[in-house]
Parts: C-alpha cells; structure tokens; sequence
C-alpha cells in the first residue's frame, strides 16, 4: 500500500510537469542542446585595401569602412528565427518553429570590429577576416515568425524590431569575450570572400536574462581562453541568388547555437513537493 502511494505520487509530478509544460508553453529538460538558426544580417563589407587594414582599434576600423549600412558605427546587426530546438543527449525536439508553442525570433547587434585583416589574390578576390567585440542578443516568443522582406530597420542599432521585440523575452545574452586564444577582446570572429560574401562566424555566449535564463545559464562550455561561457554560436553565410540583398540585408545565415541546459526551478519543486507528499503518506501510513 505504502508503495503503492509513493508510485502514485511520482505519477502525479510527472503529470503535473505535462499540466506545467502546457501552461509555460516550452518545457525544457535536462542535457545537451542545439538551437537549429536561420538569419538576415546587414554587416559591413566595405572594407578596402590588402593586408592589415586596421589593428586593435574600432577608430581605425571606421575609417577605412563605417559600419554596416543604416547602423552607424556598428558592423554586424540582424534578425534570426529559431527553426527547432534539440536535446541531443535525447535526440528529441523541444521546439519546433510554427508548432504549438509558436515561433521564437530575435534581434543582435552591438558587434563592432577592431582588427581587419584582407588576404588578396588575383583570382578569387579578397578573404577579409574581421575581429569584433562587443555584441549581444535577444530572442522573444512570438505568435508568428520574422519579417524579414521588410528588410533592416533603423532601430535595430538599437536592438529593436517590429514584430519581434514586441513579443515576450525568451533568452538575452552577451557576446563573451574568448573566441581566439590570447585575445580578451575579440566576441566574434568572421571571414567571407569579397567576390561572393560566402564566409563563416564563431563566437561565444553567456546569457544574461529572460524566462529561460536559469535553464541554459550553465557555464557549461570553455572558450579559448579557458572561461566558463553558456552557448556557443557558428554560422555559414553568402548571398546565393541574392537571398539576402534584395530585402536590403547583406547575406542570410544559417547556423546553430549549442549549449546545456538544466531542469527549469518549477519542474525540480513539483517533484519535490511530490516527493514531499509520498513521505508524509507514508510516515502516517507507518
């Protein structure tokens, strides 16, 4: 009988956490995680010259190149949509976009480079790499997906979109310090090829607030320099078929941010007060 009751009470905080995942909408457990990204992103790419163009200096960076267009001094700022969120210790899908809990869709910006590299040949043109600090993100639960046919809003300088910022937060971050071993500076590394704006991006990130901050704020990762950071992001980019510059971004991205995540606070109290109960049942049974 006594086992019986604590059988039941398991059974009632495993059912509560379903009564909670339908109320708190994404229900995120315990393991590794992948957030499957697609973004818009209007980044500067009108840097000239060969060799080292600017150096440990966003001063120099502005002059020779100031900022992605319509953003002032900042160099990389854009719009991304979560397509789906992976626990890959479980191979199970959390999130899908468009699904019950409907779509997750955010806002970056703040990078700004301080160090610029282009490598030239005769042939396939420029290789730029570009050094940023600075940065940050933040993803908002909404009731449909971004428009990003309404290509780069002034405000997104500032972190704001219409039909994305409007929307409950989600998760907001920082771009943290330790992308390159050595340098305490750099949030953000990318390179591309001037004659196809093909190119990659590689950063860390910690997260800073939102609903889900507790959840995916783990120190789980260490980055080139041995800092304890949260998530970290890789992108591939280009402008085939002009998928990004005909709404007035420079490229679309695809990529993924991974991390780990810990039982959210309200599903570890329900099993407690679960647990809590089948004990109480079961000293009075005693």
């Amino acid at each position: 009988m006594i086992k019986s009751k604590v059988c039941q009470a398991i059974a009632a905080a495993v059912l509560s956490l379903g009564a909670a995942g339908a109320a708190n909408a994404i229900v995120i457990t315990a393991g590794d995680y992948k957030f499957t990204i697609d973004n818009y992103d209007v980044g500067n790419v009108g840097y000239t010259g060969t060799g080292v163009l600017c150096q440990n200096s966003t001063t120099a960076c502005d002059a020779n190149s100031l900022g992605a267009p319509g953003m002032g001094s900042v160099d990389t700022a854009g719009i991304f949509s979560v397509a789906l969120i992976t626990n890959t210790s479980l191979n199970q899908v959390i999130f899908q976009k468009g699904g019950a809990d409907g779509y997750l869709t955010g806002v970056f910006g703040g990078l700004v480079d301080h160090t610029v590299e282009a490598v030239c040949g005769t042939v396939s043109g420029c290789n730029v790499n570009a050094y940023s600090q600075g940065g940050f993100f933040n993803l908002y639960q909404n009731a449909q997906d971004y428009n990003y046919a309404a290509g780069p809003q002034a405000s997104l300088a500032a972190g704001t979109f219409s039909g994305i910022t409007d929307g409950s937060l989600y998760l907001a971050g920082v771009f943290a310090p330790g992308a390159v071993a050595g340098d305490t500076t750099t949030t953000y590394v990318s390179n591309y090829l001037t004659s196809t704006l093909a190119g990659a991006g590689q950063g860390f990130l910690d997260v800073v607030g939102g609903s889900a901050y507790s959840t995916f704020n783990t120190n789980s990762l260490t980055d080139a320099n041995g800092n304890k950071r949260d998530l970290f992001l890789d992108v591939t980019f280009n402008d085939v078929g002009a998928a990004g510059s005909q709404y007035g971004w420079t490229v679309r991205s695809t990529g993924a941010v991974t991390g780990q995540a810990v039982p959210e606070p309200g599903s570890l109290a329900l099993i407690a007060l679960a647990l809590m109960g089948a004990g109480v049942a079961t000293r009075r049974k005693a």
